[in-house]
């Protein structure tokens, strides 16, 4: 399908959801926003529809700081949500987040959008789980299913309760290519952390490669000197004798963490690591 087809269709996709967005909320849509791309052609396309919506980013504490300037810069109408508990309190209480385990998202991302329809970024191409997503669907279970508007709609949205959230995505079958050409051809402006990511997120995430965590130690040092204040924390405080006890220090903790691989493994190399890491050729 063309670009300018999935335009048409994604725009048409936010106007038919738009009446249940308002018999959810006055204040309609509640556009997730990153500062990433895909959160920025959501939101042109909220804009080219015509819709009411707000546009709201969860502030994780993460985040690179030039993401955060990105977004206040360029984008001074996104509301800024505060967490209770920054990434790095959470840290202190629960370690590091894992690719099964990931408490961060679960607490600082997915909370938000509550009692309305959230319109996010979300592509299919992106993992084989969300290639099995429909296009709209009530946020917990059956994500696979699609919700009938229609029906919903003559039913004047009766079976919608007050903390119920319903998601919608609306470039789930939009490719990357499809994304940056609509970026090019809109003029939008583009966040600096693409320069060397291919990917705009939290600074230490388990899905980041082992490569991109090692050079995030070095060239975020009050972030990482953060993030081994609380992990130590985390260590100290913790009553569990399996594998955290198995660590002297946050640093050694990071570390495994970054390699993902065994621990006998981990202990074999460890001391290698450190002196790479000292020596600053880690990268």
């Amino acid at each position: 399908m063309a670009l300018n087809n999935k335009i048409e269709h994604s725009i048409a996709l936010i106007r038919k959801a738009e009446k249940l967005a308002l018999a959810m909320n006055e204040s309609g849509f509640h556009v997730g926003f990153s500062g990433g791309k895909d959160s920025q052609v959501v939101l042109e396309l909220c804009k080219m529809a015509g819709v009411k919506y707000r546009a709201v980013y969860n502030v994780t504490t993460n985040d690179p700081a030039e993401t955060v300037r990105f977004i206040k810069e360029h984008y001074p109408d996104v509301e800024f949500n505060k967490p209770k508990e920054s990434f790095f309190q959470l840290v202190a209480k629960k370690g590091l987040p894992t690719q099964l385990h990931r408490f961060c998202c679960a607490i600082l991302k997915e909370t938000a959008g509550v009692g309305f329809v959230v319109l996010t970024g979300v592509r299919a191409e992106e993992s084989i789980k969300r290639a099995q997503y429909a296009e709209i669907h009530k946020w917990g279970k059956d994500k696979d299913k699609t919700i009938d508007l229609d029906k919903m709609e003559k039913a004047h949205f009766e079976c919608v309760g007050g903390k119920d959230k319903f998601m919608v995505y609306p470039i789930l079958q939009w490719t990357e290519k499809d994304v940056w050409q609509f970026i090019k051809e809109k003029d939008l402006p583009i966040n600096p952390c693409y320069k060397t990511r291919r990917r705009v997120g939290c600074v230490f995430c388990p899905f980041a490669p082992t490569r991109q965590l090692k050079r995030a130690a070095m060239e975020k040092p009050k972030q990482f000197a953060a993030l081994l204040h609380n992990l130590q924390k985390f260590i100290d405080n913790t009553s569990e004798k399996g594998l955290i006890k198995q660590f002297d220090t946050a640093e050694e903790y990071f570390f495994w963490w970054v390699e993902k691989e065994n621990i006998k493994t981990f202990k074999e190399k460890k001391k290698q690591l450190k002196i790479e890491f000292d020596n600053g050729t880690t990268d």
